[in-house]
């Protein structure tokens, strides 16, 4: 019987854990709308990693999923990403502003997408995306 109560206790744990949300999801807003267009936002603290590795590794990673470096400056930690879209029968470009700062030992980076009106896409690939962007800083 004793066992089982721990056993409980252990999955009850493990089940909190997964559920837990990223801080980085917990850090996303949006602004605007469907029909003016949005911006979403979110942002994370990475541990132990400068900004200088941080913004290396995230423009490497951007690269390799298809993204095109417009702009970047080492000094100011900041990086402009462009994704190429079909939109309303044309391309389209849409910009992802990356800000990496120091924070304490690690990097703070917050990632900053705009979508034009009536462009359609969900929150979680936004969260998704936006999260990775973040993720792709950290060491391998």
């Amino acid at each position: 019987m004793r066992i089982s109560y721990v056993m409980v206790a252990a999955l009850g744990l493990l089940a909190f854990d997964a559920s837990a949300q990223k801080a980085c999801e917990t850090n996303y807003t949006k602004t605007g709308s469907f029909f003016a267009g949005r911006t979403f936002t979110t942002w994370d603290v990475v541990p132990n990693v400068t900004p200088a590795d941080a913004l290396k590794r995230i423009q490497i990673e951007g690269v390799k999923s298809g993204l095109k470096v417009a702009s970047v400056d080492k000094d100011l930690g900041m990086l402009t990403l462009e994704q190429n879209v079909q939109f309303n029968g044309g391309q389209t470009t849409l910009p992802w502003n990356v800000l990496v700062e120091a924070e304490g030992k690690g990097s703070k980076i917050t990632v900053t997408k705009t979508t034009p009106a009536t462009y359609a896409t969900g929150e979680d690939f936004q969260k998704k995306s936006m999260c990775g962007v973040i993720e792709a800083a950290a060491p391998k």
